[in-house]
């Protein structure tokens, strides 16, 4: 078999080869590549559609010391794309001539607005890169040009049918673009016209090295698939931020994010991203540009617990809206038949609604929609299970909406009041047709059968080199079946289950539950199964392995 082959080839255990496989890696050249990520193994800029355009553009604005607008989007992809262009131009053009715009969520909303147009014209720019939006900017590609103003669009999002008028559209999921690798994040795209550049212009390759730290945020914040180039741009970012040459602004938010060195990716996902996207759901997304060019630790580290601040109350905002949209959903009274649940309170704050959709999916395993008001609309999140496409779904039910947007797993959307009841008795209608019973069930994928024994000094050794991990290249879930608490599992905070594992052989495990202390009693009846991840834990200096439980049943 072919995990036999590799197993041949690479001289490694038969379980770690079977994990390759699965990752479709089946030889040992691609075994090579994947353990030893390089970064020759970055495809050429030039193969993206319109770079050559995009460069000549740029080459022109920078030799001429034409005023550039970076235009990025609010959230951590958009503000790591701005910081890293604007930290590689502003040394490149004279003073004065480099501005950044991050749209107001609120007021302007996503994508190229008016308002940013306006700026630029205003302020006597000629070339605006837009980062991380643009792709469906149709009309203000045409407003920009009617200005005398250039465009270049850097962005990750699915076209529309048509392109806009621009002077380059970078784009990897363009049709007619044979780029090699077409997961890249918004900031990952802006990267490539940083590396086509310094291709053009003979630079020297660290000018592109020193992006990896805010790649990797924006790699690791977008959930994009963790292979191809986005593995190797975070392979490298991850030993750059722990070798502890990440900015000053970076290594602050990280350190005001409660992680200290090493970090993984999960680290900058739970820590340092909720708080750059609290800058935009709760105050102003400059904020969090700010920081990542911060030079001066004291600045950084203001802004930094500013934002550490600000994330705070956007937790207790979502603890509030969770909490009050759990209780709403208990009381329906046909709870217990529901395929959907859209719920609405007009005192919910907007910018948080959306994570609280997601707590929503994550307690019942059902599309969910969460909204409040504004004005005389409700507005909205929308987020899925696996397998359901819920923007085609609200898509049926356009003829409510003002306006909706999105794509199959997120969507956002505005209705009339009025026609929220219709709206929740349509969308319901709708999931019900659509939704099979399957989707309905929460799974999870195992990738072995591992029982404690198992789990060596030198398996752990080289499963660590499977990260980073991340969409493509997730963590393996392994299932240890008949064991056995060793005495001091107990439930901490009322929520979490900190378990001692035992099986007949092998050493005994510390393992955690996060929000599985309902499972105590499981646990203290006698033998169970339980499905886990490997991780580590640091204490006193010293670093072991800890299982993370993610579910367990009765054996």
């Amino acid at each position: 078999t072919i995990v036999d082959e590799l197993q041949d080839a690479l001289g490694i255990r038969k379980d770690l080869c079977r994990l390759l496989v699965q990752r479709g890696i089946t030889s040992y050249d691609q075994a090579k590549t994947f353990f030893r990520p390089s970064l020759a193994h970055l495809h050429d800029p030039f193969l993206m559609k319109d770079m050559d355009k995009a460069v000549s553009r740029l080459d022109i604005a920078l030799e001429k010391g034409q005023k550039i607008l970076l235009y990025g989007d609010y959230d951590v992809d958009g503000t790591t794309c701005v910081a890293m262009m604007f930290s590689f131009l502003e040394n490149l053009l004279p003073e004065g001539k480099l501005e950044y715009y991050i749209p107001d969520r609120y007021k302007e909303g996503y994508g190229i607005s008016k308002q940013g147009m306006e700026y630029a014209k205003e302020n006597e720019v000629e070339l605006v890169i837009a980062m991380d939006c643009g792709i469906r900017a149709i009309e203000m590609a045409d407003l920009a040009k009617s200005y005398g103003i250039d465009l270049i669009i850097c962005d990750h999002h699915l076209p529309g049918k048509k392109l806009p008028d621009a002077t380059a559209v970078l784009d990897p999921k363009r049709v007619d673009c044979h780029y090699p690798f077409k997961e890249l994040s918004g900031c990952g795209v802006a990267f490539k016209l940083i590396q086509g550049i310094c291709q053009k212009r003979n630079y020297p390759r660290s000018f592109w090295e020193d992006a990896t730290d805010l790649l990797l945020l924006s790699i690791a914040c977008d959930i994009v698939s963790m292979t191809g180039e986005n593995r190797v741009l975070a392979y490298f970012g991850l030993q750059r931020i722990n070798k502890g040459k990440a900015r000053t602004g970076l290594a602050s938010l990280i350190r005001k994010s409660g992680r200290e060195l090493p970090v993984s990716v999960s680290d900058l996902v739970f820590g340092a991203g909720p708080m750059i996207n609290a800058a935009g759901r709760l105050s102003d997304a400059k904020e969090a540009v700010r920081l990542l060019l911060a030079d001066s630790l004291d600045q950084a580290d203001e802004i930094a617990e500013n934002l550490k601040q600000k994330n705070l109350q956007r937790r207790a905002l979502e603890k509030e809206i969770t909490d009050g949209a759990l209780r709403q959903f208990e009381e329906l009274p046909d709870k217990s038949h529901r395929k959907s649940a859209v719920l609405f309170d007009k005192n919910w704050h907007k910018g948080v609604v959306g994570i609280s959709a997601s707590k929503v999916v994550e307690t019942y395993h059902l599309p969910a929609i969460i909204l409040t008001q504004d004005g005389d609309c409700a507005v909205g999140s929308a987020r899925s299970i696996k397998g359901f496409d819920v923007h085609s779904a609200i898509g049926q039910c356009a003829d409510l909406l003002e306006n909706f947007g999105g794509h199959a797993h997120a969507a956002g959307l505005s209705l009339k009041l009025e026609n929220l009841a219709e709206f929740q008795n349509r969308f319901e209608d709708v999931v019900s047709n659509m939704v099979s019973e399957e989707s309905l069930q929460a799974e999870l994928s195992v990738s072995s059968d591992l029982s404690l024994a198992e789990l060596t000094p030198g398996f752990w050794k080289i499963l660590k080199q499977f990260a980073p991990f991340g969409p493509g290249n997730r963590r393996p879930v392994f299932m240890a079946k008949d064991a056995y608490d060793a005495g001091y599992t107990k439930v901490l905070k009322d929520a979490h289950l900190k378990l001692h594992v035992k099986q007949t052989q092998g050493p005994d495990f510390s393992a955690i539950g996060f929000w599985m202390g309902h499972k105590y009693p499981v646990v203290a009846e006698g033998k169970f199964d339980f499905c886990y991840v490997i991780g580590e834990s640091r204490w006193k200096g010293k670093t072991r392995m800890e299982l993370e439980v993610r579910d367990i049943r009765k054996a």
